[in-house]
């Protein structure tokens, strides 16, 4: 049977709900409560290692739901998946359904036998009936009309978020239009398109919905108004996008740099970068059509590989959030919904229904028209979205075709020569071996390039034919901010280039030190700089530059031969080393190595915040006490 995971910040919470739910259940579902911390006087908060315990108490290979109340809970739930085995993490389903419900529907469906996504269904559509029950008494509906029919309730909005409904946005658009059971649609009241279902991510996504652009959203059905309401709410927040940074002034531009071999491209990561070429050209998957005897068997076949496919997106998205944020990371929840999506899916099954034809060959028509439609977009941003249909398309052919797609990995440190790259590819790069990327076609707003940025990798895309037949006995040099890229550069160009690379290097250094320095006015006082952060990934680079604490919701980590049993985040939380000054070690810290040591067994239990060269391995997130006398800093956990 599935499992089911419970989390809450009260610890009699979450064994309060779980006894409700094995009572519903009968007791025949395996669940397990991890609510609380092991605190007396603050007992409120979320525990990594408690959760990733009650998931391996229940783990099996049907797979485990997991439910959080709010908060730090799912940081500690993502923080959890980090402690399980590779092969387990993508059996293991963060599932945003209420606690309550959610629980009493998933333990029912599991005690039935559903599989893993019958039960995140129902948990996830655990409202639904409460919201049908608490509709405010109507006046006395007309007669029975077909459903179709039946009159609708409508808002007007306008999008105000900087890049409107892009992928993230018109995922979560598409997430909260799926919790509800009525009939809404979207149409673009500034540009006259749609209206289109609001419950499919390709079809919301290519309205080509931009800033300041008025839409409206009808929906009909019994939890229309609540529908409506939950739209107007998401897009009214911004859809919680960050809000733009000003940019730094520009520095002066380096000097113009002309030779033989020079090559323009687009400006799609900072940096540049020297080295040897490796060209990667990716065989798709010979898809030839025929037609078949049982078309139900086919698309059973095609049913089984999407769901596969939405189990190795899990764990790249897992992956890539503990590697670069989880606000990149997002990228892949639409990757998720294009497979959700019913338009892109009901293509494919039509034809195989229809027209007898295998799987293969009717899931790629079915992607070849969504990534024409993208294509056909004005919105350049938006057109860019067509490589995450053909990356998602071909992640399911591989798996329909048998064939193993493995991560692109470099013999030595060299630039990455391609046609193009999918995000899937980029996100899984070794920035250690990966000196630049530049790429035959794409731009800057591709979710690859986009990925690059946060890897730190630079890049210069849509340069055109002319790289695939380089081979890699070749050099080849990029500028990522210029967007310029040379071939076997003359000594003197290169000298250049190299130069400009080191000061590049040296910048960068030079900020990840300047961080790590007491931030003092001019008369004396210093300011504490603490960071936002909604991730393993976002701490890891506050360690990097110097926070001194971090705005996180708390949770617990393990600190294996130290004299707590466990680190708690903070809020509000200090570093003690940071407050005595950048250097100075803590009273109590008689050992130079035992806070690296602190720092490491941090890494070790799945936070892997890796301490700096001088940073006497003191994670800035995580408050780590040099005597046990030393009481931690900050507000209560919660």
């Amino acid at each position: 049977m599935v499992g089911i995971v419970l989390v809450a910040h009260s610890a009699e919470l979450a064994e309060s709900v779980l006894k409700l739910a094995q009572q519903m259940a009968q007791g025949k579902a395996p669940i397990a409560a991890a609510g609380g911390i092991d605190d007396p006087e603050n007992p409120f908060g979320t525990d990594a290692v408690r959760v990733a315990k009650a998931i391996q108490s229940v783990y099996s290979d049907e797979g485990v739901v997991v439910l959080m109340d709010l908060g730090s809970a799912l940081l500690s739930a993502e923080m959890a998946l980090e402690f399980l085995p590779e092969e387990a993490r993508s059996k293991v389903v963060l599932c945003e359904a209420p606690l309550v419900e959610g629980a009493i529907a998933a333990a029912v469906q599991s005690a039935a036998g559903a599989d893993l996504q019958q039960v995140v269904a129902e948990a996830r559509g655990a409202l639904a009936a409460k919201a049908s029950q608490l509709q405010p008494e109507a006046a006395p509906a007309p007669p029975e009309a077909p459903a179709p029919t039946r009159p609708g309730q409508e808002i007007r909005l306008t999008v105000r978020n900087r890049l409107g409904l892009h992928a993230r946005p018109a995922a979560q658009f598409v997430s909260t239009a799926s919790r509800f059971q009525a009939d809404i649609t979207i149409r673009n009241l500034t540009r006259g398109t749609g209206p289109v279902n609001a419950k499919s991510i390709n079809q919301v996504a290519t309205l080509g919905v931009r800033q300041g652009h008025e839409i409206l959203v009808s929906a009909s059905g019994p939890d229309a108004a609540e529908a409506l309401a939950a739209l107007k709410e998401l897009v009214e927040s911004g859809f919680g996008e960050m809000e733009e940074v000003p940019p730094a002034p520009a520095p002066p531009p380096p000097e113009a740099i002309a030779a033989e071999g020079e090559l323009a491209g687009i400006a799609a990561s900072p940096g540049v970068a020297i080295g040897p070429v490796y060209t990667y050209r990716p065989a798709p998957p010979e898809i030839p059509e025929h037609t078949v005897d049982d078309p139900q068997s086919e698309w059973r076949r095609l049913q089984e590989a999407i769901e596969a496919a939405k189990d190795e997106i899990r764990l790249l998205r897992t992956r890539a959030t503990a590697r670069i944020g989880d606000y990149e990371a997002a990228i892949f929840d639409a990757h998720l919904l294009f497979l959700e999506d019913p338009a892109l899916v009901d293509s494919a099954r039509q034809r195989i229904l229809q027209r007898h034809i295998n799987a293969e060959a009717a899931w790629k028509a079915a992607i070849d028209e969504m990534v024409a439609s993208y294509e056909a977009l004005d919105d350049p941003y938006l057109r860019a979205r067509a490589a995450d249909v053909a990356d998602v398309g071909q992640r399911v052919l591989r798996l329909l075709a048998g064939v193993t797609h493995k991560p692109i990995e470099l013999p030595r440190p060299s630039v990455l020569v391609a046609s193009d790259l999918t995000p899937s590819d980029t996100a899984q790069l070794d920035p250690s071996k990966i000196l630049g990327i530049c790429t035959e076609r794409g731009g800057a707003t591709s979710h690859s390039a986009i990925l690059a940025r946060a890897l730190g990798i630079p890049a210069v895309v849509g340069v055109g034919p002319i790289l695939m037949r380089l081979s890699e006995d070749d050099v080849l040099a990029l500028d990522g901010d210029q967007g310029k890229v040379w071939v076997n550069p003359p000594a003197q160009v290169r000298s250049k280039l190299e130069e400009r690379r080191r000061k590049w290097l040296a910048q960068r250094q030079a900020a990840r030190e300047a961080g790590k320095r007491p931030a003092l006015t001019k008369d004396g006082h210093q300011v504490e700089v603490v960071a936002n952060i909604r991730g393993i990934a976002d701490a890891r680079v506050a360690l990097e530059y110097g926070a001194e604490g971090g705005g996180a919701a708390a949770h617990r980590v393990p600190v294996p031969g130290s004299n707590h049993r466990s680190v708690r985040g903070r809020t509000t939380g200090r570093l003690p080393g940071h407050r005595r000054g950048y250097g100075q070690a803590p009273p109590g810290d008689t050992h130079p190595g035992h806070r690296g040591r602190q720092a490491s067994a941090l890494s070790e239990a799945g936070a892997r915040i890796q301490s700096l060269p001088g940073m006497q391995g003191s994670a800035p997130l995580l408050r780590v006490p040099a005597d046990p006398q030393d009481p931690v800093e900050g507000h209560p956990a919660g």
